[in-house]
């Protein structure tokens, strides 16, 4: 078997992972499109002289007029790999409309929710994605000019939870030389080339042009971008981690279990303000969840704790209260409460996008 850089840098991934050893399993997702194909071919390869057992899946979104014909080739090339392929399907317009979402968002979901029902199923150590470095690098300049911070522009991680991507340090063109070593054909997305999205006008209009202004170097030093910024987040997420439990504690006891008793503003006042506002994020997490919370929710907590008193109504049907040196959560019963009531001494920041 002939290496190419794609199978060297799946190779590496794995060690550095720690996976594709004896005994593990890994599902891939398969959609038929060029990097999931050299992913699973890749994987394919690498199970015979390493022994894990690989799982293909493939969902069908119910979107696309050709959803059959993918479905059909992921058939035939797991057919020609000896790799079982789980199919399964959803109705993603339906789910989108139902949850409210936009139908990027909804996609995902469906997509991730079956590849984990998939995993589980077969025991599996985790879901190998096929995110390239191209896409990497189009994630990062997407979320910047949608003004994300560092933890957004870190973008994808090459092994997050149960994520596992291979082919994060792997460029499109090396997919492409990859597929063609192996004689394997792909099918192609139409919708890819539609400029209704954000992301094809970045990828055909947007990087080609930097590319041309600058040099072709663009989408891997954005990359490396990414890949720099997301070691600093994991810095920085160990920092919070302490200093949520140094906030903490001694926390009130009731029967048998400990009872959440918030925040100490004196130990969030004396931390940088990029940990603290991690510790509120960690924090939330833990207690009810993220869902809606953005970057003003967490300010303006940071700044009732400088105030020393006020409330504040969350996501969640949750309200923050300070009080005697603590910030604490209480369910929210109240309607139309106000988004801010505190003394002076300390402002809520403008409400700014997340």
């Amino acid at each position: 078997m002939r290496s190419t850089p794609l199978l060297s840098a799946v190779r590496r991934a794995l060690d550095a992972a720690g996976l594709g050893r004896p005994g593990q399993t890994l599902v891939a997702g398969l959609s038929g499109g060029p990097d999931s194909t050299a992913l699973v071919e890749a994987l394919a390869s690498l199970r015979r002289e390493r022994g894990f057992t690989l799982v293909a899946a493939h969902l069908d979104h119910r979107l696309r007029r050709a959803a059959r014909a993918d479905a059909a080739f992921c058939e035939e090339l797991c057919a020609r790999l000896s790799v079982p392929l789980e199919l399964g399907h959803e109705d993603v317009k339906a789910r989108a409309a139902g949850e409210k979402q936009g139908l990027e968002a909804a996609a995902r979901a469906a997509r991730h929710g079956f590849l984990r029902d998939v995993a589980a199923e077969h025991g599996a150590a985790a879901i190998a994605l096929g995110h390239t470095l191209d896409d990497q690098a189009e994630t990062l300049l997407l979320r910047l000019v949608r003004g994300a911070g560092g933890d957004g522009l870190a973008a994808m991680r090459p092994f997050a939870g149960d994520l596992f991507r291979p082919l994060l340090a792997v460029s499109r063109a090396d997919v492409l030389h990859h597929l063609a070593r192996r004689r394997l054909g792909f099918r192609e997305d139409a919708s890819n080339r539609d400029r209704r999205h954000e992301r094809n006008r970045l990828r055909h209009d947007l990087l080609p042009r930097l590319e041309r202004a600058f040099h072709g170097r663009v989408r891997a030093h954005l990359a490396a971008t990414a890949d720099l910024l997301a070691r600093d987040a994991e810095a920085l997420d160990a920092w919070a981690r302490r200093a949520l439990a140094q906030a903490r504690g001694n926390r009130g006891r009731g029967v048998g279990v400990q009872v959440e008793d918030g925040l100490s503003c004196e130990v969030l006042g004396r931390r940088p303000e990029a940990v603290a506002s991690r510790v509120i994020r960690l924090w939330l997490a833990d207690n009810g969840g993220l869902a809606g919370v953005g970057r003003v929710h967490v300010e303006t907590l940071l700044a009732l704790c400088r105030a020393g008193s006020g409330r504040f109504a969350l996501p969640g049907a949750r309200e923050a209260r300070v009080g005697r040196g603590r910030l604490r959560l209480e369910r929210n019963r109240a309607k139309g409460l106000p988004r801010m009531l505190g003394r002076s001494g300390g402002r809520p920041a403008a409400a700014e996008g997340k």
